[in-house]
């Protein structure tokens, strides 16, 4: 199981964008309207691998918000239309486009001071030969995000 948003510590701005783990600072309010897994650095077949073969889940206070495959969460960021070298690929979770993303029928909102969490399982194990995985996530060159869009607001004092 890979858990995001539960350690802050030593990471940069592109890696957390939180102060503290797993919650928001002070009195900020979340209200997350789409979720989004963004990967780098894998090629398609990789990339499929962990897509169809994980389980992502939203949990605001222990309570699941959302829970599917992670093919569901297309990323709506990615490169596109670059000309690359015949022996390079780019692989993309979903159209770079910020529209293509999986929206909340509902706003899910997370209180202040609130835990929250995502958790990508994956339930079976990722099929054939593991190894590219854990070779990319060794060297480094493997990338995984998962985004929660929305808005922060905060309640005047």
């Amino acid at each position: 199981m890979i858990r995001f948003f539960v350690d802050v510590q030593n990471k940069t701005k592109l890696e957390t964008n939180l102060q503290a783990s797993g919650v928001l600072p002070s009195q900020n309010r979340f209200e997350a309207r789409a979720l989004r897994v963004v990967t780098s650095g894998l090629k398609a077949d990789d990339l499929s691998d962990l897509i169809y073969n994980s389980v992502t889940t939203l949990l605001v206070g222990e309570k699941i918000m959302v829970e599917a495959p992670t093919y569901l969460f297309p990323s709506g960021a990615g490169v596109s239309g670059v000309s690359l070298p015949p022996a390079s690929t780019v692989a993309n979770h979903g159209e770079p486009d910020p529209m293509a993303t999986f929206r909340f029928a509902e706003p899910v909102t997370i209180e202040p001071q609130q835990n929250f969490r995502i958790e990508m399982l994956f339930p079976q194990g990722v099929p054939g030969d593991a190894a590219p995985l854990t070779r990319l996530a060794s060297a480094g060159s493997l990338r995984l995000w998962t985004i929660l869009d929305g808005y922060l607001t905060r309640d005047v004092q």
